[in-house]
């Protein structure tokens, strides 16, 4: 008799966890002071954890998945958000975990933070269109600038007047590696 195979069909998913419906439904308090985890964040070397501040039921809706509403201090990538943040769309996700209260002090004592992105105000356009502008306009190295949309967990800035951006952006090939190399002999 030959072995029985099972085949999965459908999307997989990378979530080890429960939902947070689950995680604070069976807490007293609801789970009010608790530090949580999502593991899709732990695959950062700084501590990503959240501390529960208030916890809203949100009225059940038929076929759908059990949501709740729950206000959280957030510290993402060693850096403490300075507002609480409301998580409702993703907290049907069964990717949370509650820490130990005897773990906390693990993800508190880890001092690392992600060192800010600090980006360039001017950068090449890109090699047809600087052409076209370069007939346009006759101007040799035409620059167009660069517009960022700060928010509160983006880890990087635009470059202040006088200061060296640690990520240079350029619009050429690039140097091939030294496999490649042989393919672009005679090119570059």
């Amino acid at each position: 008799m030959s072995q029985k195979v099972i085949k999965y069909i459908g999307r997989t998913t990378d979530f080890r966890g429960n939902t947070l419906w689950e995680l604070v439904g069976s807490l007293p308090d609801w789970g009010v002071g608790r530090m949580l985890i999502r593991n899709m964040f732990q695959r950062y070397p700084e501590p990503c954890y959240m501390r529960i501040l208030k916890v809203q039921a949100v009225d059940e809706k038929p076929n759908e998945e059990r949501k709740v509403r729950v206000l959280v201090e957030k510290t993402w990538r060693g850096v403490k958000q300075p507002k609480p943040v409301e998580i409702y769309s993703t907290s049907y996700k069964a990717d949370y975990e509650l820490v130990p209260t005897e773990e906390e002090h693990k993800y508190l004592q880890n001092a690392k933070q992600v060192q800010p992105v600090i980006l360039p105000t001017k950068i090449e356009f890109p090699p047809l269109l600087r052409e076209y502008i370069k007939d346009e306009t006759g101007a040799a190295n035409p620059l167009m600038n660069v517009h960022f949309k700060k928010t509160h967990n983006k880890q990087a800035r635009l470059a202040q007047p006088g200061e060296k951006p640690t990520l240079q952006v350029s619009m050429d090939l690039g140097q091939p590696k030294p496999v490649s190399a042989k393919l672009y002999e005679g090119l570059l």
